[in-house]
């Protein structure tokens, strides 16, 4: 019997060929049921790839194929050895991973595994149980595949088959799920709030309690478990608290530190500015107006339009015109202060003009390349109204303390200029 007879086809120099005989015979020739057989499959494969590279159809290798697979199996190897080789190393790389590496070069390297049909045995037995075992990791089963020579980076897997590679996956993603899990539990100097938080995650039916959602940070940071647990471990979702999940995904406000920083500076500055305004209700109810439109209804159609930018095109055309009447109205005001211009009032609109031209272009000039001509206005204003927070973030107490005193000053002076 030669190697074509073993492969069933003719004799062929088409690796392609080849490969799609070997893969349709190792459908019925298994090693852990015919070994004897598989050990001729695989040794006629061998010679038959080494054939395609050379394009000699007829080599001595061909002619020796039967004593060589005898001579294979004059020594042969004991299933139930190889089975407890792969065992004892398993065993050995869960408790110690430098010692089960070891052991599994020394497995390869001496002893009966130097065998073709015992190593493909215990290649298969090793795949099957590195499956079944919890506590393997990913980096595990990079070195033992690189080790093996599997081929785990292929869309076709090589020396192991897809179902025993999408086992020990699942075990891989199993492990790091519980490695993450019991980072939330055995966290070092747990403050009060961490494990009132971990209890709210994992306490079934424990709601969250009203005084929390105002706590800046509070709530941000329980979704962001939440939302890290989905993307990366979601085999952890079944320990949530249903009831956390339920209320994350219907709550529409949240206080975080920045909305905090906002609520606070901004209230001081507009206090301060209006201490001595004749219509302090009025100004400061179209001051908090401006506000809230530049920022947060904002962000909010952005995050809901996003998929339809036209909408948030028109949204922020209209705001930066609304921005724009604002500005000539303020200018108009300040207009009115300058008593030598009284001579010739319609100097005004062209001076507001030629002002707005050169603001825009100024912040045309400086402005990120993806801000559009629609924009310009209302993201200038925003980012001047988001830009103490910016400041705040920086690192170092004391810039953070000078800058503010600073910057809530400038500030509180524009509120009163402008409203005066």
């Amino acid at each position: 019997m030669g190697i074509w007879s073993v492969l069933d086809i003719e004799p062929t120099d088409d690796l392609s060929i080849i490969k799609r005989a070997y893969a349709r015979k190792l459908k019925t020739t298994r090693p852990d049921q015919d070994p004897e057989g598989y050990q001729r499959l695989r040794e006629a494969f061998e010679q038959a790839k080494d054939i395609s590279h050379s394009g000699d159809l007829n080599p001595p290798q061909d002619r020796a194929f039967i004593d060589v697979v005898k001579a294979e199996y004059n020594e042969p190897v004991s299933q139930q050895q190889v089975l407890n080789q792969v065992d004892e190393i398993v065993t050995l790389l869960l408790a110690d991973v430098t010692a089960g590496f070891e052991r599994l070069y020394t497995c390869l390297s001496d002893g009966p595994l130097e065998n073709i049909h015992a190593r493909e045995m215990f290649s298969h037995f090793l795949a099957e149980e590195l499956g079944k075992r919890e506590g393997v990791t990913r980096s595990m089963l990079i070195n033992v595949a690189a080790m093996m020579g599997w081929e785990i980076e292929n869309f076709r897997p090589e020396g192991i088959s897809a179902d025993q590679l999408w086992a020990i996956y699942a075990q891989t993603e199993n492990t790091e799920a519980s490695q993450y899990w019991d980072s939330l539990v055995n966290k070092p100097e747990k403050s009060m709030q961490e494990y009132e938080r971990f209890e709210l995650l994992s306490l079934e039916g424990k709601k969250l309690p009203f005084m929390a959602r105002l706590i800046p940070g509070y709530v941000g940071k329980l979704r962001q478990t939440v939302e890290e647990i989905s993307a990366y471990h979601p085999v952890l979702l079944e320990r949530v608290n249903p009831q956390l999940l339920k209320t994350l995904s219907g709550l529409r406000l949240e206080l975080d530190w920045s909305t905090a920083f906002f609520i606070v500076f901004w209230g001081m500055a507009i206090a301060i500015g209006i201490r001595h305004d004749e219509h302090p209700l009025r100004d400061m109810s179209i001051i908090i107006c401006v506000l809230l439109v530049c920022t947060w209804c904002k962000s909010e159609l952005q995050r809901k339009f996003r998929h339809s930018q036209h909408v948030v095109a028109i949204y922020e055309t209209l705001l930066s015109l609304l921005i724009l009447g604002v500005f000539a109205k303020i200018f108009s005001g300040l207009y009115g202060q300058l008593h030598f211009m009284y001579d010739d009032p319609g100097r005004g609109p062209a001076l507001f003009g030629m002002l707005a031209a050169f603001v825009l272009f100024l912040i045309w000039a400086i402005c990120p390349r993806y801000w559009r001509w629609y924009n310009l206005i209302s993201n200038s204003l925003t980012a001047f109204v988001t830009f103490p927070w910016q400041q705040a973030k920086k690192t170092g107490v004391i810039w953070r303390i000078v800058i503010c005193a600073v910057m809530l000053f400038l500030y509180s002076w524009l509120v009163t200029w402008a409203v005066a």
